[in-house]
């Protein structure tokens, strides 16, 4: 049960990650963003003190959908507890709105900020996919030149375009959030089972080794992904481990069974896999091998796809054969139709022979005396 109790912990501990190192990041991220927006928008203006009606208009549309992202992305103490569930879906909608206020911006903004922000959006080009690129390249050009009311409508349409491309990535790595978050839930509850059944050594072994996996890939990579998504990748690691060290196990068992090949020095692992496994001296070779099942990634499926290969070739070597012994019953099968044609050659030659013998010659009359 204590076994049991640890594993509600992990899962918890996944939880409160999640809320707080995931979610709260991308919140205060969010919220810095919307500042950062309201100010950048007031100071693009040529006279934000005397701004005309219709840029007013705009201005008052910005702010609307500015203080609208707010209430969106609070951060009380009721959305700390909300975020135990977090799935992304506010901070989507959140950038969303950031974008249509900039985009909307983009109509009052002053000649000198519009020609730059035209400059950075030649920039901005290869984020879109080429054939976009292609269509977009000699408009923003065009509008450069000019700067003026078409312009801004040009550079509004284009970002339109950038930003689509943009939050599509975004709802790319929350579906990839949400799905590896389904997947731990899932193995969680597979791992529960398998310790309350008495195989938490092995689960252990192995998210031990999935976890020093995981460390040493992180020193390796010198690139990690955005919005949260090392996280996802980073703490399923000792999971996975700890349920590919059980299925490796027992498929070892299953080949050391059919003579496939033996490890001596472990001794009959169908034996030593019967639960509850304790934690003592004949075990430990046992963990040790659940521990690298855990920290090699690719040696579980290595060893699936080895399997199948040999039975795959077992099962035509007993097809080969049983096909071999049928037709040799029959009388069809190679050898038999061999030994009928030798035989067959055989009495044609004795045939042959005695035509082939010199014939005795007739005796001479004899003359009467």
């Amino acid at each position: 049960m204590g076994r049991g109790i640890l594993w509600l912990l992990y899962g918890l501990l996944f939880l409160l990650i999640r809320a707080f190192l995931v979610a709260g990041m991308l919140r205060e991220f969010t919220r810095a963003e919307i500042e950062g927006t309201r100010r950048r928008i007031r100071l693009e203006q040529e006279r934000p003190e005397e701004a005309i009606s219709s840029e007013q208009v705009v201005l008052d549309h910005v702010e609307a959908l500015l203080q609208q992202v707010e209430r969106a992305v609070s951060w009380t103490f009721g959305d700390k507890v909300k975020a135990l569930f977090w799935n992304g879906g506010a901070e989507l909608a959140a950038w969303r709105l950031i974008h249509d206020a900039e985009r909307l911006a983009a109509n009052a903004m002053a000649t000198p900020h519009l020609k730059a922000r035209l400059q950075r959006a030649l920039g901005d080009l290869s984020e879109l996919p080429p054939a976009r690129r292609a269509v977009w390249r000699k408009p923003l050009e065009e509008a450069l030149r000019h700067a003026n009311g078409e312009a801004r409508a040009t550079l509004s349409a284009f970002l339109a375009d950038l930003y689509e491309a943009r939050d599509e990535r975004f709802m790319l790595v929350l579906k990839l959030q949400n799905l590896m978050t389904f997947m731990v839930l899932v193995g969680l509850l597979i791992g529960l089972a398998l310790a309350v059944a008495g195989y938490g050594p092995i689960l252990l072994a192995g998210a031990v080794g999935g976890l020093l996996s995981r460390m040493a890939r992180l020193y390796r990579e010198r690139e990690t992904p955005d919005y949260g998504l090392s996280w996802a990748t980073v703490f399923p690691a000792s999971l996975f481990g700890a349920l590919s060290a059980w299925a490796g196990l027992h498929l070892v068992a299953i080949l050391q069974s059919q003579r496939i090949f033996s490890l001596e020095a472990l001794g009959t692992l169908s034996q030593l896999l019967i639960p509850p496994i304790a934690l003592q001296k004949d075990t430990v070779p046992l963990l040790a091998l659940g521990a690298l099942f855990g920290l090699s990634e690719r040696l579980l499926d290595r060893m699936v796809e080895k399997t199948e290969e040999l039975w795959k070739k077992q099962e035509e070597e007993e097809g080969a054969k049983k096909k071999g012994e049928e037709e040799s019953q029959t009388g069809t099968g190679p050898g038999a139709i061999a030994a009928r044609r030798f035989q067959l050659q055989v009495e044609l030659e004795e045939r042959k022979l005695p035509e082939e013998l010199p014939r005795a010659a007739p005796p001479s009359p004899r003359g009467e005396g």
